[in-house]
């Protein structure tokens, strides 16, 4: 309990947290104490019960509650790595209230090792949590419950009066004498074709996934079209006991800040940025170690083994990804939704043709660029109406600016010298007249190949 002054009160518009009707913003000049010993009682849970959740028709995943019961089974922790290159573990548990209905809970980061304390073989006494500010999720039909980044909490705590209440009620004034907490067997996350094969997913177009409002997974169907990495950005050094960034080493040892592990070298994995294209816009993703593995035919420790890196240019093992055909299961994120963020991160991908054509939505059948030759590629890139021809252009180095400035505005990453070299065998139309800031990285027309041969001439210049 809390005793605040010299606050600000306004209209609670969202709701999501609080469901009052204002909510109170701290300034500069608020104070606030912590009240030891509360002259009255004190009921700080929204409880929502695990029947109300099981029975809704519809999930709002907005909305944050508490809820309370026992722990009665647990998977094995799972580490993971978020979208920023972090570190973090994930725990799924059951919890079961008193009227033995059952929801899976997950937790993720330091809750994790803090439910864990509490979990040891053979516990016999009921291990009863109080959830608070958690949200619903609805997946294949399944309803659970999981925590929100760092807002979510959890309650250990045998003296807080929900509890002693539920720990009552659920053994009936008798000590508990038998094993409370089963085992339970970790679920195999499905592959991506095991996923697309159950028709549990729809296939999106990257228009659509650049106008959706809905944090959450997607899949989309697209080509990688350009490789943005460089010779020291396409890998990270991690710890070879898992997947941990390390950085400068000890004397002569690298040590793991999080599994205190340490090894004479570092282990390579890939992270690289692509773009991908499908017909109706273009979208940068970033691909982590198993996917780029998967799609290149190497391991990053393979490929510094054997490719010779020629000056800023990244391995040449990489372009095996281009103009492959893939279907990604990406997350979307607030910040790509909010714009801070235009990068995608890759969850999935599947490079089956057969699964590919299956799931394409009709939206690409129809929207296929319509100058295609034989070998399935355009020979030009669509910018704008007005284009400036490099046939017929007098001025070649003016020419080559506008190019330069295009190939600028769609974000490659590509030395000056990629660009001139690509710029020997056909014709190119780009727009001279499209203001300064207005390409878009989301029209392309063109099946492109590697970075530096995105474009494509077939008049000498």
């Amino acid at each position: 309990m809390y005793i605040m002054t010299n606050f600000i009160v306004v209209d609670n518009q969202k709701g999501n947290i609080s469901r009052g009707k204002y909510l109170l913003f701290f300034i500069h000049r608020t104070i606030v104490s912590h009240v030891e010993n509360p002259s009255f009682p004190l009921n700080a849970f929204r409880f929502r019960t695990i029947r109300e959740l099981l029975n809704a028709e519809k999930i709002d995943d907005s909305a944050l509650f508490d809820m309370i019961g026992e722990v009665v089974g647990k998977e094995d922790p799972k580490e993971l790595i978020t979208s920023k290159g972090k570190e973090t573990k994930r725990l799924t548990v059951i919890l079961e209230d008193l009227e033995n209905n059952r929801i899976g809970c997950t937790i993720f980061g330091e809750m994790v090792d803090q439910l864990l304390r509490h979990m040891q073989d053979g516990r016999v006494e009921p291990l009863i949590v109080v959830v608070q500010y958690f949200k619903a999720t609805r997946w294949n039909g399944k309803t659970s419950v999981q925590s929100h980044f760092d807002i979510s909490q959890l309650h250990i705590d045998s003296n807080l009066k929900d509890v002693a209440e539920f720990r009552s009620r659920l053994l009936g004034g008798e000590p508990s004498s038998s094993v409370r907490i089963s085992q339970v067997p970790s679920k195999t996350a499905w592959s991506g074709v095991e996923e697309l094969k159950q028709g549990a997913v729809s296939v999106k177009t990257i228009e659509e996934v650049l106008i959706q409002h809905e944090e959450g997974p997607a899949w989309i169907a697209a080509s990688i079209v350009a490789i943005n990495v460089t010779k020291d950005d396409w890998f990270y050094k991690s710890c070879r006991k898992c997947p941990k960034k390390v950085e400068t080493p000890i004397g002569n040892r690298y040590e793991c800040g999080k599994c205190d592990h340490t090894h004479g070298s570092a282990a390579l994995r890939f992270k690289v940025e692509v773009m991908v294209f499908d017909g109706t816009g273009s979208i940068r993703l970033l691909l982590w170690d198993k996917e780029t593995s998967m799609l290149c035919g190497k391991r990053a420790e393979q490929i510094m083994e054997d490719d010779v890196i020629v000056g800023d240019e990244y391995p040449k093992t990489l372009d095996n990804m281009m103009e492959k055909r893939v279907l990604f299961k990406i997350n979307i994120k607030e910040a790509n939704i909010n714009q801070f963020d235009h990068v995608y991160t890759v969850m999935k991908i599947c490079d089956d043709e057969d699964i590919i054509d299956k799931n394409l939505p009709k939206e690409l059948s129809t929207n296929l660029p319509s100058n295609v030759s034989e070998d399935g590629c355009n020979n030009y890139l669509e910018i704008s109406e007005n284009v400036a021809n490099l046939k017929t252009d007098c001025d070649t180095e003016s020419s080559m600016d506008v190019v330069e400035e295009c190939i600028s505005s769609l974000k490659y990453k590509t030395p000056s010298k990629n660009i001139t070299n690509g710029l020997k065998n056909s014709p190119l139309s780009l727009n001279e007249d499209e203001e300064e800031g207005q390409l878009s990285t989301n029209r392309f027309s063109r099946k492109m190949g590697k970075r530096q041969k995105c474009v494509n001439l077939d008049a000498d210049i």
